[in-house]
Parts: C-alpha cells; sequence; structure tokens
C-alpha cells in the first residue's frame, strides 16, 4: 500500500502540470470574425475562414481532435495579414494572386492543402512565395500537366500560332531572336503560360 501512495503522489502534479500547458499554448477560440477598417479585406477574410471550415466535415478520425482544436477564423485573419503586408490591397495586379490562392483553398478535390493550411503545416509565410501549381490538387496537377504536353506536341507539329519577338533574351546563348507563344494550361482566372523557343540555339523556356 505504501508503493500504491507513492505512485498516485507523483503522478498528480504530472497530470496537472500537463492541463495547465496545454490550456496555456492553446488560445481560445474566436467566435467572431477580427474586423479591419477596410472592406475589401473583410471580404479575404471571411473567404478564408468559408474555405478553412470545410476541413471539419472532411477530416479524417485520427486527425479530429487536433482539426477541432484548430481555429479557423484566427488562421484566416492571420493569413490574410500576412498577405496584405507582403501582396498589398487585393485589387490591380495582386487580384490574380488573391483569386488564385482562394481558389485552391475552395476546390473540392484539394482537401489536403486546406488541412495544411488551418493546421499550420503550410505556414502564411510560404502561402506567399507559393506558386498555384504548388498549390493545386493532385488531381489538377496532373490535368495541368496534360495540358501542357498537348500544348507542347500542338506546337511542334505548327499548330499553335508563334510570333517573333526581341522581348525575351535566351539563357543559354544570350541573343534576343525568339519566337513564342502562349495557352491557358491553368484556370480561366490565372494568367496564360508562355513558351519561348530561341531560335539561333533552340533553347525553350516558360513563365506565367
Amino acid at each position: 500500500s505504501i508503493k500504491v501512495e507513492k505512485i498516485a503522489k507523483e503522478e498528480k502534479p504530472v497530470s496537472v502540470a500537463k492541463k495547465n500547458s496545454s490550456s496555456a499554448a492553446a488560445p481560445p477560440k474566436l467566435k467572431t470574425m477580427i474586423k479591419s477598417n477596410d472592406s475589401a479585406r473583410d471580404k479575404i477574410r471571411e473567404l478564408l475562414r468559408d474555405a478553412l471550415s470545410k476541413v471539419f466535415e472532411e477530416a479524417d478520425e485520427d486527425m479530429m481532435d487536433e482539426v477541432n482544436a484548430s481555429d479557423p477564423i484566427r488562421v484566416a485573419v492571420t493569413v490574410e495579414s500576412v498577405l496584405f503586408e507582403k501582396w498589398g490591397a487585393s485589387n490591380g495586379a495582386q487580384k490574380a494572386k488573391y483569386r488564385s490562392l482562394i481558389f485552391n483553398l475552395k476546390d473540392q478535390n484539394n482537401p489536403d492543402f486546406r488541412r495544411k493550411v488551418l493546421l499550420g503545416v503550410v505556414e502564411p509565410q510560404r502561402l506567399v512565395n507559393m506558386s498555384s501549381a504548388e498549390m493545386a490538387s493532385e488531381q489538377r496537377k496532373q490535368e495541368n500537366q496534360k495540358i501542357e504536353q498537348k500544348a507542347l506536341f500542338e506546337c511542334e507539329r505548327g499548330l499553335q500560332p508563334k510570333a517573333t519577338t526581341d522581348q525575351f533574351k535566351c539563357g543559354r546563348c544570350g541573343k534576343r531572336q525568339t519566337t513564342y507563344y502562349q495557352m491557358q494550361t491553368r484556370s480561366a482566372d490565372e494568367p496564360m503560360t508562355t513558351y519561348v523557343t530561341c531560335v539561333n540555339c533552340n533553347n525553350r523556356w516558360k513563365f506565367c
């Protein structure tokens, strides 16, 4: 009986300490959206929250505890604040970046990306530099790859109209004698992909 008493005494403070540390680590969940003084920014925050809230319906049982402990409003506000700091307002030149991120977060076939953002596996700072191709679901990546291969095949067969320009400089030979063509290889709200070929050394590259 002495041994049992000793163990019980030793165990008690450990469990109390565990409770305290876990409650200190997780701030209370936000019930309502934290507003900025800008209606466009608030709209982005709401769109992000709505997309991240989908994770609660999609999560597997083994992830449920972690997902339930997460706070979609807090994550949405943090992500929007970081985007605003790095990209500026969601209009003009940056509009496509915001749209691309929200499109990929809301994509029905992209639950993994949503979950990673909600749980902090993909941090807000990393989102700023991620391309739409990196955010895309596996299914979309495969579709994009097929479209791209088809585009290259058609170009090589001469089905795609090419234009000649000196605005691109070849990284291999340094000449500005190039042909190029553009294709929509991703979703309609994203910029077209430009394929460039150097006439001098046949070097090829692409950019969005």
